[in-house]
């Protein structure tokens, strides 16, 4: 995961810690909020009708507005009692965002085809962009070509470090 830029490394002072990538947090994000749309399924098939919606609160804001534009694609009407009590609990964007979609759901507004196939594309070409490869850079002293690899573009990367300029003969002096 870390190799195909899905998780990287942090350090908080001396412990390390394993993090989404902007690149895994899309697909993460992507994927957890279908689960919060199975989960309101399945509470409509056991009839809860007053569920908390407190877990929702202090999210992601993007995966939040990402679940309400999904809970919109459905068209589903019976969804507008979940989101009237999530819009009482909730902060003013997402408020807003709320009862946006709960009039396109009131209404049985199309959704915006575009939207959906544009998502879709950008989630296509997050999994299928390359993965990271050894980078082949030119000595600046001696001329000769060295191998960066991927493992050291990371350590770099996590240290702030730029590019190595020198090939590893001449970084040791």
């Amino acid at each position: 995961m870390i190799d195909y830029d899905f998780l990287d490394i942090e350090y908080s002072g001396e412990l390390p810690m394993i993090v989404f990538t902007e690149r895994g947090w899309q697909i993460e994000a992507d994927q957890r909020t279908d689960e919060f749309l199975r989960e309101w399924e399945q509470w409509l098939e056991q009839a809860i009708s007053n569920p908390d919606m407190i877990y929702l609160k202090d999210r992601n804001r993007e995966m939040i507005f990402l679940f309400l534009e999904k809970v919109s694609e459905t068209q589903d009407k019976r969804y507008i009692p979940y989101l009237k009590a999530w819009a009482e609990i909730d902060y003013k964007k997402v408020k807003t965002k709320i009862q946006e979609v709960i009039k396109a759901l009131e209404l049985n507004e199309p959704i915006e085809r575009h939207s959906l196939l544009r998502r879709e594309a950008s989630m296509k070409e997050m999994l299928e962009g390359e993965a990271p490869q050894d980078l082949l850079l030119k000595c600046y002293q001696c001329g000769e070509r060295f191998i960066f690899t991927v493992g050291e573009q990371q350590f770099y990367q996590q240290k702030g470090f730029v590019h190595p300029r020198r090939c590893e003969r001449y970084r040791v002096k």
